[in-house]
Protein backbone atom coordinates (compact mmCIF):
# COMPACT_ATOMS: atom_id res chain seq x y z
CA UNK A 1 0.00 0.00 0.00
CA UNK A 2 1.46 3.36 -0.99
CA UNK A 3 2.01 6.15 1.51
CA UNK A 4 -0.65 8.26 -0.24
CA UNK A 5 -3.18 5.46 0.02
CA UNK A 6 -2.43 4.99 3.72
CA UNK A 7 -2.81 8.74 4.32
CA UNK A 8 -6.10 8.71 2.39
CA UNK A 9 -7.53 5.91 4.56
CA UNK A 10 -6.38 7.58 7.77
CA UNK A 11 -8.01 10.81 6.57
CA UNK A 12 -11.21 8.79 6.06
CA UNK A 13 -10.91 7.47 9.63
CA UNK A 14 -10.60 10.99 11.04
CA UNK A 15 -13.45 12.24 8.82
CA UNK A 16 -15.71 9.45 10.08
CA UNK A 17 -14.83 10.39 13.66
CA UNK A 18 -15.60 14.06 13.00
CA UNK A 19 -18.92 13.25 11.29
CA UNK A 20 -19.87 10.91 14.15
CA UNK A 21 -19.03 13.65 16.65
CA UNK A 22 -21.25 16.13 14.82
CA UNK A 23 -24.06 13.58 14.73
CA UNK A 24 -23.77 12.95 18.45
CA UNK A 25 -23.70 16.62 19.40
CA UNK A 26 -26.63 17.84 17.28
CA UNK A 27 -30.36 17.43 18.01
CA UNK A 28 -31.35 16.74 14.38
CA UNK A 29 -30.53 13.00 14.35
CA UNK A 30 -32.81 12.46 17.37
CA UNK A 31 -35.57 14.56 15.80
CA UNK A 32 -35.27 12.54 12.58
CA UNK A 33 -35.35 9.31 14.57
CA UNK A 34 -38.58 10.39 16.28
CA UNK A 35 -40.21 11.05 12.90
CA UNK A 36 -39.06 7.88 11.14
CA UNK A 37 -38.79 5.13 13.75
CA UNK A 38 -41.02 3.90 16.57
CA UNK A 39 -39.72 4.60 20.10
CA UNK A 40 -38.88 0.97 20.89
CA UNK A 41 -37.12 0.40 17.58
CA UNK A 42 -35.48 3.84 17.88
CA UNK A 43 -33.75 2.85 21.10
CA UNK A 44 -32.39 -0.38 19.60
CA UNK A 45 -31.31 1.46 16.44
CA UNK A 46 -29.54 4.21 18.39
CA UNK A 47 -27.67 1.79 20.66
CA UNK A 48 -26.80 -0.45 17.72
CA UNK A 49 -25.44 2.56 15.88
CA UNK A 50 -23.31 3.51 18.89
CA UNK A 51 -21.95 -0.03 19.13
CA UNK A 52 -21.43 -0.37 15.39
CA UNK A 53 -19.71 2.94 14.70
CA UNK A 54 -17.26 2.56 17.57
CA UNK A 55 -16.57 -1.04 16.50
CA UNK A 56 -15.98 0.14 12.93
CA UNK A 57 -13.65 2.92 14.04
CA UNK A 58 -11.65 0.53 16.25
CA UNK A 59 -11.45 -2.13 13.53
CA UNK A 60 -10.54 0.45 10.90
CA UNK A 61 -7.73 1.82 13.11
CA UNK A 62 -6.50 -1.72 13.78
CA UNK A 63 -6.32 -2.69 10.12
CA UNK A 64 -4.62 0.42 8.78
CA UNK A 65 -0.83 0.39 8.62
CA UNK A 66 0.77 2.48 11.36
CA UNK A 67 2.95 2.14 14.41
CA UNK A 68 1.56 0.38 17.48
CA UNK A 69 1.90 3.62 19.45
CA UNK A 70 -0.21 5.53 16.90
CA UNK A 71 -2.88 2.81 17.01
CA UNK A 72 -2.88 2.99 20.81
CA UNK A 73 -3.29 6.77 20.48
CA UNK A 74 -6.35 6.19 18.26
CA UNK A 75 -7.89 3.77 20.77
CA UNK A 76 -7.32 6.28 23.57
CA UNK A 77 -8.96 8.94 21.37
CA UNK A 78 -11.98 6.64 20.91
CA UNK A 79 -12.29 6.04 24.66
CA UNK A 80 -12.00 9.76 25.44
CA UNK A 81 -14.42 10.53 22.59
CA UNK A 82 -17.04 8.18 24.04
CA UNK A 83 -16.80 9.84 27.44
CA UNK A 84 -16.61 13.42 26.15
CA UNK A 85 -19.53 13.20 23.73
CA UNK A 86 -21.80 11.64 26.35
CA UNK A 87 -20.80 14.37 28.81
CA UNK A 88 -21.41 17.13 26.24
CA UNK A 89 -24.79 15.72 25.22
CA UNK A 90 -26.19 17.02 28.52
CA UNK A 91 -26.34 20.47 26.91
CA UNK A 92 -27.77 19.40 23.54
CA UNK A 93 -31.53 19.72 23.07
CA UNK A 94 -33.28 16.32 23.04
CA UNK A 95 -30.07 14.52 24.04
CA UNK A 96 -29.01 13.04 27.34
CA UNK A 97 -25.60 11.83 28.35
CA UNK A 98 -25.51 8.49 30.09
CA UNK A 99 -22.95 6.12 31.51
CA UNK A 100 -24.75 3.21 29.87
CA UNK A 101 -24.11 4.80 26.46
CA UNK A 102 -20.42 5.17 27.35
CA UNK A 103 -20.41 1.46 28.23
CA UNK A 104 -22.04 0.61 24.87
CA UNK A 105 -19.47 2.78 23.07
CA UNK A 106 -16.59 1.08 24.88
CA UNK A 107 -18.13 -2.31 24.14
CA UNK A 108 -18.08 -1.26 20.47
CA UNK A 109 -14.37 -0.45 20.68
CA UNK A 110 -13.74 -3.83 22.33
CA UNK A 111 -15.82 -5.56 19.65
CA UNK A 112 -13.80 -3.90 16.89
CA UNK A 113 -10.56 -4.97 18.54
CA UNK A 114 -11.94 -8.48 19.02
CA UNK A 115 -12.83 -8.78 15.33
CA UNK A 116 -9.32 -7.59 14.46
CA UNK A 117 -7.79 -10.20 16.79
CA UNK A 118 -9.92 -12.93 15.18
CA UNK A 119 -8.84 -11.72 11.76
CA UNK A 120 -5.19 -11.85 12.78
CA UNK A 121 -5.65 -15.27 14.34
CA UNK A 122 -7.29 -16.78 11.26
CA UNK A 123 -5.33 -14.85 8.59
CA UNK A 124 -2.11 -16.93 8.88
CA UNK A 125 -4.10 -20.18 8.61
CA UNK A 126 -5.88 -18.85 5.54
CA UNK A 127 -2.57 -17.92 3.87
CA UNK A 128 -1.13 -21.37 4.62
CA UNK A 129 -4.23 -23.09 3.17
CA UNK A 130 -4.00 -21.00 0.00
CA UNK A 131 -0.32 -21.81 -0.50
CA UNK A 132 -0.91 -25.59 -0.50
Amino acid sequence: MSKQTILFWWACWWLLLVLWTIGLLRPEPIQLQHHLISPSLGWITAKGLHLGVYALLALFASLLPSSPSFKLFCFIILIMHACATEFLQQWVKERTGSLSDVAIDLLGVALGLGVWKLYRWFAPAKKKALSR
